[in-house]
């Protein structure tokens, strides 16, 4: 089967995950009503929303926004869901003990196997008590008196920098925590819109307010390799995020000579917000990412190498042993997958070489529990069969629950 499908028209796309996790957590913290518009209403996001409301966070979700309004945090439950949500987890061991409440966080099966202590360590460091020290979940831990510290990231994650934040954020003593790495900026960024301090963190007054998540780049990264791929497209998507530090696969895919436009550049609440045009491209070629590459598209990898795949030469990709710690071991699921659709690509330590191979989809791909990895392979079933598998594969919902619904909307026959 060929594809008979292209790729037409605009959309815009539902708020970024990252954000929509911290924006809420600052919510939390305000002295009045809250207003959230296009806030992500992820299966990861949930799991922060749900824990929000066992520590008595009124929150109320409606059609068009979401309100979070002010409450004393007061805990209902010892123990806190957080699913397959990493953020949720890491977030909510820098946040929980240091707003007074004690418990156990705990998730699925795949998030129990993902490292805890590197973050454990620093917050060990901070005076938050665990009653048991380990590597992964289920974590217990105390309410804590927060105590300052002066850090610098010793792994790139964002998440870690952000849960050492929200620590200090309950402290009246000033932290100072540095990120050599570069990684994403959002917590800062909000820091900065609701009139604090970024790089010295200490508690400040937040008032209630209204923010408008902008759209995930991450999610619309599939929806762009699609467009690229498949003859006759030509697509727009609007109000989309384009922090510096998030938009690696764009800049990228500009050096592989992709046919994409942005336009409209406007900054919103401290975030660079765009509207994107993205033509098939039938000419790619191969790159050599550097780390600071790496960084900027850690979560959009699992689609650039199936890019990679139609592009000429030999793409290397290294420096992203962090894959290794995500959903699933992203490295390795990678090639699994596209090596049983025909690609030629090999695996490394810390990341894969990939040359230009001819694809077709194989039904014996395996997601590996991971919404990206599934979101890749879904793609490639697309733009080889101009559909998707038969059944919508619900590990998506975890970041991009209208997947399916964006790219119909764009579905024209040819």
């Amino acid at each position: 089967m060929y594809n008979t499908m292209i790729l037409k028209g605009t959309i815009t796309i539902d708020g970024d995950k990252s954000i929509s996790h911290r924006i809420l957590i600052f919510a939390a913290l305000a002295n009045s009503k809250s207003t959230i518009y296009n806030l992500s209403l992820c299966d990861d996001v949930k799991r922060t929303i749900g824990i929000l409301r066992n520590c008595n966070i009124k929150i109320k979700i409606g059609r068009s926004s979401t309100n979070v309004y002010p409450s004393i945090i007061k805990q209902r439950v010892k123990k806190f869901y957080c699913g397959n949500s990493g953020t949720t987890a890491r977030f909510m061991l820098g946040f929980l003990p240091s707003v007074g409440v004690g418990g156990t966080v705990y998730g699925d099966k795949s998030l129990s196997k993902r490292p805890m202590k590197r973050l454990i360590d620093p917050l060990l460091s901070m005076n938050i008590k665990f009653k048991n020290i380990k590597n992964n979940l289920p974590i217990q831990f105390e309410k804590s008196n927060v105590q300052s510290i002066k850090f610098v990231l010793n792994h790139p994650s964002a998440q870690i920098k952000s849960a050492l934040i929200f620590a200090a954020l309950s402290s009246e003593n000033q932290s100072t925590i540095r990120d050599p790495f570069k990684t994403r900026n959002h917590t800062e960024n909000i820091i900065k819109y609701l009139g604090g301090e970024s790089e010295k963190y200490k508690k400040f007054i937040i008032d209630g307010f209204n923010y408008t998540v902008p759209g995930d780049i991450s999610s619309a990264s599939f929806i762009v390799a699609a467009a690229l791929l498949i003859p006759g497209s030509n697509i727009n998507i609007k109000n989309v995020l384009f922090n510096q530090r998030r938009v690696g696969l764009i800049s990228i895919l500009g050096k592989m000579g992709a046919k994409i436009k942005i336009s409209n550049i406007r900054m919103i609440q401290f975030e660079k917000v765009a509207d994107i045009n993205v033509k098939y491209s039938k000419l790619l070629r191969s790159v050599i990412l550097s780390k600071q590459d790496v960084i900027n598209m850690i979560d959009e990898i699992p689609v650039f190498a199936l890019i990679a795949c139609y592009a000429s030469g030999s793409t290397l990709l290294n420096h992203a042993l962090e894959l290794r710690y995500k959903e699933s071991d992203r490295i390795k699921a990678i090639v699994y997958n596209l090596k049983k659709c025909g690609a030629k690509i090999s695996e490394l330590p810390d990341g894969f070489v990939v040359k230009k191979s001819k694809l077709l989809y194989s039904t014996r791909i395996k997601n590996f529990n991971d919404h990206r990895i599934a979101m890749m392979c879904e793609v490639l079933c697309f733009i080889s069969t101009g559909r998707f598998n038969n059944v919508e594969n619900k590990i998506i919902n975890t970041s991009f629950p209208d997947f399916y619904k964006q790219i119909s909307k764009l579905y024209e026959e040819i």
